[in-house]
């Protein structure tokens, strides 16, 4: 028995011997094909979410003494003094196998755990358009050493990132791809990471800490995705700790609960009579609720929509507690602090039914905001629309009937049968019927069976002459179609009525052998529709639209033009050839057309052709109607992080204004561009540039002067710019970092989430970006620095006299009696002295104010040293 336990013992060893001696040659094979260290990952996160990773694929361990990573910030050169170059200087040795990562300090901590260095430095902080070199035996003050890896082109500023939306060097992880064993040793090469890095979406730690082979990531949206609650925003909207398609704020789907933006708190006596404290109140219960269902820390599967994202970029979807499977949407609903909201496309038509099952016996139940006690006198989005000053716009569909309705008479339909529908077309495309009487508009003639006889009326948008008849590209309120007659002497910008049979043309929808007149001449001209190249399709088909930011990449023999925006590519039908390959425009309008297969924009003249906006003024953008695009330039003075971006306070000569932005590596005093549409923000005037339309134009211009005002100067005229205030005092806080305060012209408010200031507090100045949130503007600080608090004691009695002035001569007496009882050592009769001196100061500042005379001057100061004396040692 020992005999063959023996043999079996020795086959055991000779089995490890021959797998580990496998393995062995396995492990070295591949360190044989790595010379040196690579790059094996990069991170370029949100906030200061930075990471470099090193990998040791060679068969020897690496001593790191010698080895320095550099950033070359901002198009940094080779050459001493040209620009900054950030050394990083390495330690330790790293074994075969193993990586090596270097993290700024306050990353998040899934990479710091990874960390084997951190810091916070400019070597640390690199962004998106710095370039980023492994050395050996590096020398700062030469800039020269060995190359032994590197991200970029050094001596170049790309403007944001190298590479392109997809993968790039802002705000994504990069992995190196396991079959890349050699750096990139030419840092003068046109730098692409797409040929030798595996990108992943903002904040992806992942794969940090290791190098493998890894699965690029799939653009496909799955229908779920397990995250952790990070924290509780409202009713209907929680932040989770990992994004979803980039975005890590959740927006609960098929419901709306009440809103709590619009103000800080409400009055009890008022929910029944004011319909902001109505919303205000149910909007806190919802979210009190929402609190009781979910915690930070809780594991939920996010269920996501048919739509994925909506207008603001949050994710949509159903959250379901993993710990017991409950949908905590349905349950908001279920228990009355949530109305149904469904706005088409709907999903399932199952859970659509459940949804409004769960609504009906809320009602009928009495529940919530269903409560006959405490109704809400607003439904959600009414209330958006009357305190953001909207007009109701959606087309409200009840899906028992299969009508459709005005939208602002959305009360005709309950809410157990209410379906939102963006316009006429959609509504009629899914079959629905109008309940209101109206004239044909052109979303009938589409929708109509092909071969229908319709008369439609519309404005011309272009027109097109072809074998000896015309086609008129026609558009009203609802859609667009093609009138193709030669019957009609009529211009772009006419009215016209056309009736006849449509039919299609290559399967372009139009109206043949139209009978067709002018109705009108030179009407207002139909504005284009701004859309991305995603849009472009039926839905648009024959309409003036617009697509901005635009890059032609190449041309046909047929002079169709295949360009691409930042959601992809499309083709540009332009026979007169006034695009030009490898140029980006601002903005391309045309009307959409289909031939050959595919729907293409058609522009009509070159001035449908925008290369570039012309510069403007900030006050020019803030003078504009919202929605329009503009082009600024101006200097940063405040940079705040909220919500996964930067609100930028940037200001010119003229006026300020918020760019809200991902970190592009601009700082407070560098000088910025920035291209966009300008939109509020709750009351908050701000425009969000794409990443390709910002960019620094010049490094530490120096933050401008703030403006000395008082409380009477705040209002928009003022919004976004850096101002000061003199001479004012902290009377209170609201208890949500809100300070009222108040100087010689009135009252304000102080927004300090820092808590900066504090309340019973005298300030000589503060200084901060004048914002505006909650209904009313508020003085943001940006730093201690910002900030000088007055000691009375330490001031000379002619500022006294001023704040007595300002403030009244009892309340300054008081605030006097407060700084001496803490200052000075109240043994024995001190407190009588303060009492007798105060009672002669007060006199004191009387008799000044009546007679001007500086003896009284003399006698303030002299009570005051008297009882500083006293002082505690």
């Amino acid at each position: 028995m020992e005999e063959k336990g023996g043999i079996r013992v020795k086959k055991f060893f000779y089995f490890i011997f021959v797998t580990l001696f496998i393995v062995t040659l396995s492990i070295n094979s591949k360190a044989d094909s790595h010379q040196d260290l690579i790059i094996s990952e990069y991170i370029e996160g949100s906030s200061y979410n930075k990471a470099v990773e090193l990998y040791n694929g060679t068969s020897q361990s690496i001593d790191l003494t010698n080895y320095s990573i550099v950033s070359f910030t901002n198009g940094a050169s080779l050459e001493a003094g040209d620009g900054y170059a950030n050394e990083l200087t390495l330690a330790g040795n790293l074994a075969p196998g193993e990586t090596f990562v270097t993290a700024h300090s306050n990353a998040n901590q899934v990479i710091l755990n990874q960390a084997d260095v951190t810091g916070n430095s400019y070597a640390y902080n690199f962004n998106g358009d710095d370039a980023i070199v492994l050395f050996k035996n590096y020398d700062s003050d030469t800039r020269q050493g060995e190359v032994i890896d590197s991200i970029g082109k050094v001596g170049v500023d790309p403007g944001d990132f190298w590479g392109d939306n997809q993968t790039k060097t802002q705000d994504m992880t990069l992995v190196r791809d396991f079959s890349v064993t050699s750096g990139d040793q030419d840092l003068t090469n046109n730098y692409s990471p797409s040929e030798e890095w595996i990108a992943f979406p903002t904040d992806t730690f992942d794969y940090i800490g290791t190098h493998e082979e890894v699965e690029p990531p799939s653009n496909e949206v799955k229908d779920e995705y397990i995250r952790t609650v990070d924290r509780i925003v409202d009713g209907d909207t929680i932040h989770v700790n990992e994004p979803i398609l980039g975005e890590t704020t959740i927006r609960f789907l098929n419901m709306d609960t009440p809103e709590t933006y619009h103000q800080s708190n409400y009055a009890e006596e008022l929910i029944l009579e004011d319909p902001n404290h109505s919303q205000k109140y149910h909007g806190e219960l919802a979210k009190d609720y929402l609190s009781s269902l979910l915690e930070p820390g809780d594991e939920v599967v996010i269920k996501v929509g048919e739509e994925p994202l909506d207008t603001y970029g949050r994710v949509l979807g159903e959250v379901v507690r993993t710990e017991d499977g409950l949908n905590t949407n349905l349950e908001l609903v279920k228990e009355g602090y949530a109305a149904t909201y469904f706005i088409w496309p709907v999903g399932s038509m199952e859970t659509y039914e459940t949804y409004q099952n769960a609504v009906r016996e809320a009602k009928e139940q009495q529940k919530g905001i269903w409560s006959e006690e405490t109704p809400l006198m607003e439904l959600p989005f009414v209330f958006r629309s009357r305190y953001d000053d909207r007009a109701l716009y959606r087309y409200v569909a009840n899906s028992d009937t299969g009508m459709y309705y005005l939208p602002n008479d959305w009360n005709e339909v309950p809410v157990d049968a209410r379906i939102f529908f963006a316009d006429e077309l959609t509504a009629l495309n899914e079959g629905y019927e109008p309940a209101f009487e109206r004239e044909p508009i052109i979303a009938d003639a589409r929708t109509a069976p092909i071969g229908t006889n319709v008369t439609i009326e519309g404005t011309i948008t272009h027109k097109v002459v072809s074998s000896g008849k015309t086609n008129y590209y026609v558009q009203d309120r609802t859609a667009g179609i093609v009138v193709r007659t030669g019957d009609l002497e009529a211009d772009v910008g006419d009215r016209i009525r056309a009736s006849g049979v449509t039919d299609e043309y290559y399967d372009m929808l139009q109206i043949i052998n139209a009978n067709a007149e002018v109705i009108e001449k030179d009407t207002t001209p139909i504005d284009s529709t701004l859309i991305s190249s995603t849009v472009l399709g039926e839905t648009v088909e024959a309409q003036l639209v617009s697509i901005e930011d635009v890059e032609i990449l190449s041309v046909d023999e047929h002079n169709d033009y295949t360009a691409k925006d930042a959601n992809g590519e499309f083709v540009i039908d332009n026979d007169a050839g006034f695009l030009t390959v490898g140029e980006t425009y601002d903005e391309i309008t045309g009307v959409v057309d289909y031939n050959y297969g595919e729907y293409k924009i058609m522009p009509r003249s070159e001035d449908d052709v925008i290369k570039e906006i012309p510069l403007q003024s900030i006050k020019f953008a803030r003078e504009a109607e919202l929605d329009t695009r503009v082009h600024i330039e101006g200097v940063i003075t405040a940079a705040f992080y909220a919500g996964g971006m930067y609100n930028y306070y940037v200001q010119d000569d003229s006026a300020g204004i918020v760019v809200r932005a991902n970190h592009f590596g601009a700082e407070v005093g560098d000088k910025i561009s920035a291209k966009a549409r300008t939109e509020e923000y709750f009351g908050l005037l701000q425009i969000l540039p794409a990443e390709d339309n910002i960019s620094i134009v010049e490094k530490g211009t120096g933050v401008p002067e703030p403006k000395v005002i008082t409380s009477d100067s705040i209002g928009e005229s003022l919004e976004g710019q850096l101002v000061t205030i003199k001479n004012f005092y902290v009377e209170c806080e609201d208890g949500f970092n809100n300070y009222q305060a108040v100087d010689s012209a009135g009252n304000f408010v102080i927004d300090s989430d820092t808590h900066l200031v504090g309340v019973n507090h005298f300030y000589e100045s503060i200084t901060g970006v004048l914002t505006y949130n909650y209904d009313e503007y508020k003085i943001m600080p940006r730093s201690e620095d910002d900030v000088n608090e007055i000691n009375i004691l330490s001031t000379s009695a002619k500022q006294l006299v001023e704040l007595a002035n300002q403030f009244g001569n009892e309340f300054l007496i008081k605030q006097i009696k407060n700084e001496l009882e803490a200052e000075i050592n109240t043994k024995g009769n001190t407190s009588q002295h303060i009492d007798s001196a105060l009672h002669h100061i007060e006199k004191a500042l009387l008799k000044y104010r009546n007679s001007g005379k500086d003896v009284y001057l003399k006698k303030i100061e002299h009570e005051l040293n008297k009882l500083l004396q006293h002082k505690a040692s």
